[in-house]
């Protein structure tokens, strides 16, 4: 990736342009929170903007103002030096050549290509639209980028880098000049990331406005011209990637240095298997089989990574493996117990706990408290609760027990969990994982979204668990991660193990082919 770093300074011609964005004064607040705090962001055309901060910064509420999702309290922005009214939408954002990719992407997967492209700017009136029109120019966009893909395809069909250049065709489609990214390397392998940045650098040389919104200061240094930050919601400064590096910009977001790398400490060849996989087979609600004679297994202090592009099996896996699948073959054993029937809470009480890829979803219950989540799993059992009755103090104690221990920011244990930052929420969900000793944990996406303070931390809890003799099944879309943590690593790909290495053993490369079906190396137990 050299050769794209050495191409992303900005132009002498880029910085001359007149600016596509500029919002001065910028105040967000929701209830009593102040989001947003007088920020001033301007963007020229032609240039790639990086925008970093931890969670809870105000970097994604500042770009759906810029987008029309939210109407700031304060300030202005003007759009190629014209000022857009107040009651700003998405729709007229749009049309304005603003487009914004979210990190979930917002696309229907039964739909076509073609469909997810063009359905947005059909009018509703236009009962009968011209397909083939339609797909004469969206394939002249797709030949212009070097994008290739099938028109007609069924975006379920599609590996995430591909849904990921739906996007973007979409975005183009619609006349964005301004592109807005929210983290969007995140599913990616490198070959695709690189593919990514490679278009980026397309764009900027065609004069379109790009903000990366990203948690990865690897990144930012690689393909950004500047970088802008924000802290609590006040805008920290604005650097020019020359005169930046990861410390800097580190200690710029959190006020002090960035640690690189964090190391694994070897695991004894003594180590007890504590979770074995036999010839796992799955099939899903439609019949199709999503997991195929998958077989490994996790010793007590060891971290096994999972690795691969999503959609790749890796949510059926651990669906099956903590009881919320039931699968069509094979075996699951916990500490040599064969817990393939067993239930979601016979698996939890036998000593695996999981970490959901989604906290949203399935990791916290937004409009409950910090305590409440806390003691979720275990809100019937002694001692939160005797006879049925909860004991409210004791489920407090255990509460402000936890935010001390995780550092997670709220003024208290009663507060609603849906107002705390991704970060602390993820927090919550590893005190109550660990609230009783665990013996197996299946972490899925455990740092996914989270800045790289609180992705620290995780990992951190994480080894340290390791160290005590947990087993743990790590499965992550952030191969820096898998690299970083795991003993071993096991690539999947169409629902296949397709290597199981020693990460000594590998590299980025190999294992980005690896994840995109190309080569086989099975060295299985």
């Amino acid at each position: 990736m050299h050769d794209i770093i050495s191409q992303t300074g900005l132009s002498k011609d880029a910085a001359a342009s007149s600016c596509a964005v500029e919002m001065t004064g910028i105040s967000k607040s929701f209830g009593d929170v102040r989001a947003l705090d007088d920020i001033a962001f301007s963007l020229q055309a032609g240039e790639v903007r990086a925008l970093v901060g931890e969670n809870g910064a105000g970097k994604t509420t500042l770009m759906n103002i810029l987008y029309g999702i939210y109407a700031a309290d304060e300030g202005v922005i003007r759009l190629g030096g014209r000022e857009i009214p107040h009651s700003w939408s998405p729709r007229e954002a749009i049309r304005a050549g603003i487009g914004m990719i979210h990190q979930h992407f917002a696309l229907i997967s039964n739909h076509t290509v073609l469909e997810n492209i063009v359905m947005p700017l059909l009018k509703w009136r236009e009962i009968s639209p011209s397909w083939k029109s339609h797909a004469k120019r969206v394939s002249e966009i797709c030949r212009e980028y070097h994008f290739q893909i099938d028109l007609q395809s069924r975006v379920e069909d599609l590996s995430m880098g591909e849904r990921q250049q739906v996007e973007i065709v979409k975005a183009l489609y619609q006349g964005a000049k301004v592109l807005i990214l929210d983290e969007p390397t995140s599913v990616l392998t490198p070959q695709q990331t690189e593919a990514l940045f490679r278009f980026l650098l397309i764009l900027k040389k065609r004069g379109h406005s790009v903000v990366l919104v990203t948690h990865k200061l690897d990144e930012t240094m690689q393909i950004s011209d500047r970088i802008t930050v924000l802290r609590g919601g006040k805008l920290i400064g604005t650097i020019e990637r020359e005169q930046a590096n990861p410390q800097i910009i580190a200690r710029m977001m959190i006020e002090r240095d960035w640690i690189a790398r964090l190391k694994v400490a070897p695991l004894p060849d003594s180590a007890a298997v504590v979770l074995k996989v036999r010839n796992l087979s799955l099939n899903n609600e439609q019949g199709i089989r999503v997991l195929d004679d998958l077989s490994f297994h996790v010793r007590a202090g060891e971290i096994v990574g999972v690795a691969g592009v999503a959609g790749n099996g890796q949510v059926e896996l651990s669906d099956a493996l903590v009881g919320l699948r039931r699968v069509q073959q094979g075996a699951v054993e916990i500490e040599g117990i064969n817990s393939t029937r067993h239930t979601v809470l016979q698996r939890r009480k036998a000593g695996l706990v999981f970490i959901p890829e989604d906290r949203h979803h399935r990791g916290v219950v937004l409009d409950m408290d910090i305590a409440e989540n806390i003691v979720l799993n275990t809100i019937s059992e002694k001692p939160y609760s005797r006879y049925g009755v909860l004991r409210s103090q004791v489920i407090t104690d255990c509460a402000e027990e936890a935010i001390s221990a995780y550092s997670i920011k709220t003024p208290g244990c009663r507060v609603p969990v849906g107002n705390l930052s991704g970060g602390n929420q993820q927090k919550i969900v590893m005190a109550r994982a660990l609230l009783r000793e665990p013996r197996i944990i299946i972490a899925c996406q455990p740092t996914r979204g989270l800045d790289f303070g609180a992705t620290e931390y995780v990992r951190k809890k994480l080894l340290e668990c390791a160290q005590r003799g947990i087993g743990i099944l790590l499965i992550s879309s952030d191969l820096d991660e898998i690299l970083e943590l795991s003993h071993r690593i096991l690539v999947m790909f169409s629902g296949k193990i397709v290597s199981d290495l020693p990460v000594d053993r590998v590299n980025l490369d190999q294992l980005g082919l690896l994840m995109a079906g190309h080569g086989r190396n099975n060295q299985l137990d």
